[in-house]
């Protein structure tokens, strides 16, 4: 075997990794994790989408999931009803009550070093649950793309939130 490149362990070590950065990859794993345990899979309708991604212009995570949906499933309801399942399955090992949230996500993003809490802004996880929003889309599939009936339906929340709200179509401004 050959030796490996100092230059390639050089640039590895010497590149931070961001407790932002950390905490949304593992943020992505429970969402894909949930999402297997939820039994939610690709179909013949498309294929499930989900993950995390840092939203610049509000400095926000979104966690989301975007499921191909037929007809008359696509509601508001049936979109509520998915973040629920979703945020439960999220939420499942955090201690009850409303501090279940931050709790949750302070363990996500957080460092798994000792001592390394020092220097962060409190109330920590307060501004954590504010910052990281779980979103579902119940979407039309792409055989359905030019048939008639309901659009795609969003629906988001905080994760200390019972139910998601609606979130309409983006139009462009003017």
């Amino acid at each position: 075997m050959q030796p490996v490149d100092p230059a390639l362990t050089g640039f590895l070590s010497g590149t931070p990794v961001t407790l932002l950065d950390w905490g949304m990859l593992r943020l992505d794993r429970e969402v894909r994790q949930a999402t297997a345990a939820l039994g939610v899979k690709d179909g013949r309708d498309g294929p499930v989408k989900m993950g995390t991604l840092y939203r610049p212009f509000d400095r926000r995570v979104l966690a989301y999931l975007s499921l191909p949906i037929t007809g008359r499933e696509r509601s508001l309801a049936r979109c509520r009803e998915m973040y629920g399942l979703l945020r439960d399955h999220l939420l499942a090992g955090a201690p009850g009550g409303m501090s279940a949230a931050g709790w949750y996500l302070q363990r996500i993003f957080a460092s798994d070093a000792r001592g390394s809490g020092s220097g962060r802004p409190e109330p920590f996880g307060d501004m954590l649950t504010n910052m990281v929003l779980l979103e579902v889309t119940l979407r039309v599939p792409e055989a359905d793309a030019f048939a008639a009936g309901p659009p795609k339906v969003t629906c988001a929340g905080r994760l200390d939130q019972e139910e998601a709200a609606e979130v309409p179509p983006w139009r462009p401004p003017g």
